[in-house]
């Protein structure tokens, strides 16, 4: 509170002649040399006394003075929803936002989302459309502007969104994307059909069998406690693995299963739009047991359309990898496909925006000091193996208490019936 009392102490001959919290920080911001550090522990110890008036006046003074941060406006736009001020002013300090929020996909549809809290979907749409210039391989940005497209009935912004979706989600953790976009379009199929857009109803006809088809599917089932894997080996002499998921080449790996319940015993490769050439695959018996020692691989072309043409290939399992080569003749495919972008400097280390709070103070509820900067690091999730011995079978333990006058003995037993009714083996890659 040292910081609020100075400042308190700079305002107290300004407060008995001026009310109005604008025209006293103004008048501070005038006489006074004020850091980045200490607006933000001004902003803590104001917010903690929930003075929001006193918040938005020293923020709108900050950013006027040129000292603006991107948490100011996020802070500056609570603050005023918690004053009750008019939601076209909420609307613009968020807008106004984008001037100094860091020209990456993450941080505009953090944006959107704040657009979305004061039902300004038009504009959080606005925002999807600029993360997805920045960046169009992920399908979040465009599954975000879908759920604000369905609030509006924006059917134009729903199909293009839901179109979005279908190309871009394409792993096995994407599937409720792919059903929800599915559904928004017969949604619009509907409504088209029944306003007479016929014209806007056969562009979408056309357009859906082109973003769902796949010129190349592959995948590899099996029944046991075990793993196989698949690499292949593209024309264009790139390699998608499990370790690979993407490749120049446009391959998916779009799953990646193991034993020993069935439901999780395939492996699955896709390429939407693929390379003509050979395609060579190999089978690799990663860990435990394959049931029979056998495997069936699947090689669908033209998957998605009338066209499709399926080839199921027996294949023997041994400690060798196995070897398959696939002819695809046409493919769609002329140049080389723009890969995700990573959204962590270091594999396995998503970097997490920092929240409000975050970049206001350090360890919980300490306010920063004065002149201190923050220090917020990625996050990490792992999971560490604990090694134990567990008996199996029947013990009993135990306890035998005499009396004081050794007349009687007082035994107390405690059975234990131990059995271990199943074992699963994996691996642990460290």
């Amino acid at each position: 509170m040292l910081v609020l009392a100075q400042a308190e102490a700079n305002l107290a001959a300004t407060r008995s002649t001026v009310s109005d919290p604008a025209e006293r920080w103004e008048k501070y911001f005038e006489s006074n040399q004020v850091s980045p550090a200490t607006i933000r522990q001004l902003v803590n110890d104001l917010s903690a006394e929930k003075k929001a008036d006193e918040v938005i006046a020293l923020l709108e003074q900050a950013i006027i003075r040129g000292q603006g941060q991107p948490w100011m406006y996020e802070v500056l736009a609570l603050s005023m929803e918690i004053a009750g001020r008019p939601r076209p002013e909420i609307e613009r300090v968020l807008l106004s936002s984008q001037d100094l929020t860091p020209p990456d996909a993450e941080s505009l549809l953090f944006v959107a989302a704040y657009l979305a809290r004061f039902e300004r979907f038009s504009q959080a749409i606005e925002c999807c459309r600029m993360a997805i210039e920045r960046d169009n391989t992920h399908p979040e940005p465009y599954a975000t502007a879908l759920r604000y497209a369905r609030r509006i009935q924006d059917d134009p912004a729903v199909a293009w969104a839901a179109m979005g979706v279908l190309r871009t989600a394409w792993l096995s953790r994407d599937d409720a994307l792919r059903h929800e976009a599915l559904l928004a379009i017969a949604d619009v199929r509907e409504r088209w059909r029944k306003a007479g857009q016929l014209w806007n109803l056969a562009a979408l006809d056309m357009s859906l069998p082109e973003v769902q088809r796949i010129d190349l599917q592959l995948r590899l089932e099996w029944s046991g406690a075990g793993d196989l894997d698949l690499e292949i080996e593209e024309p264009s002499g790139t390699l998608c693995s499990r370790t690979n998921r993407y490749t120049p080449g446009g391959g998916i790996y779009r799953h990646d299963g193991s034993g020993p319940q069935a439901a999780r015993c395939y492996d699955e490769y896709l390429c939407p739009m693929a390379w003509a050439g050979e395609y060579r695959i190999r089978v690799i018996h990663s860990w435990g047991t394959i049931v029979g020692k056998r495997a069936t691989l699947t090689v669908t072309r033209d998957a998605g359309t009338q066209q499709a043409v399926s080839d199921v290939i027996p294949l023997s399992i041994s400690a060798e990898a196995t070897e398959v080569r696939v002819t695809l003749p046409l493919g769609r495919r002329d140049k080389v496909a723009a890969l995700p972008k990573p959204t962590a400097p270091q594999a396995g280390r998503p970097v997490r925006r920092p929240t409000i709070l975050q970049q206001l103070q350090v360890g919980g509820t300490r306010p920063f000091n004065v002149g201190s900067t923050p220090a917020i690091g990625p996050g990490a999730v792992g999971y560490q193996p604990i090694i134990q011995f567990i008996n199996e079978g029947v013990t009993m333990s135990t306890q035998a208490v005499i009396s004081g006058d050794r007349r009687y003995v007082r035994i107390t037993t405690s059975p234990v019936f131990s059995n271990i009714t199943d074992v699963f083996t994996f691996s642990f890659i460290q």
